[in-house]
């Protein structure tokens, strides 16, 4: 069956922040971005680790999918207006959506909390940054999470005390 993962910025931005944007190739073999989270994400703004993420788009575990049909682009405006969410996490739930209409199966990695509502309302399974680090732990491509969130939030990225230590306690740290 056919399995798309599909990136939105936030998780990119997030993980290449603290070193660790390749294990979303070692965890899912390729990931999917649509072309209005890739200007976000290369034109967007100056992140810190702008280098990083423009190296990870000449990577070929990293797709990057146009959605620039007027349908698409319809779909996404109207995502956008319903959930008030931004046009990366519209376009991602686009081509999710699409994805599960042929009979494939689709995974969203989303941070925002709008954005990972809507998707939930709309039936797409999600997984955030941390969901990534503690399947990475499972699978054994790190050793410890914490040390990783920790870095995450040191570095200005937001993750409640409840979520660490919810994530904390699955990891078994």
């Amino acid at each position: 069956m056919n399995r798309i993962v599909i990136a939105d910025a936030g998780p990119l931005i997030a993980l290449a922040r603290i070193g660790q944007l390749a294990l979303l190739g070692k965890l899912f073999g390729s990931v999917s971005v649509t072309s209005i989270v890739a200007d976000e994400v290369l034109q967007g703004g100056a992140f810190p680790d702008g280098a990083v993420l423009l190296q990870a788009f000449a990577q070929t575990w990293l797709q990057l999918v146009n959605v620039d049909s007027p349908s698409q682009l319809s779909q996404t405006k109207s995502l956008m207006n319903l959930y008030q969410i931004d046009a990366g996490e519209a376009s991602s739930m686009v081509l999710a959506q699409q994805t599960q209409t042929e009979g494939g199966q689709s995974l969203l990695v989303m941070d925002d909390w709008r954005g990972r509502n809507a998707a939930q309302h709309a039936r797409l399974p999600v997984l955030g940054s941390v969901g990534v680090l503690l399947l990475a732990k499972q699978q054994g491509q790190i050793s410890h999470v914490k040390p990783l969130m920790l870095d995450l939030r040191q570095n200005g990225y937001f993750l409640s005390q409840r979520l660490i230590d919810c994530a904390l306690h699955q990891a078994g740290e």
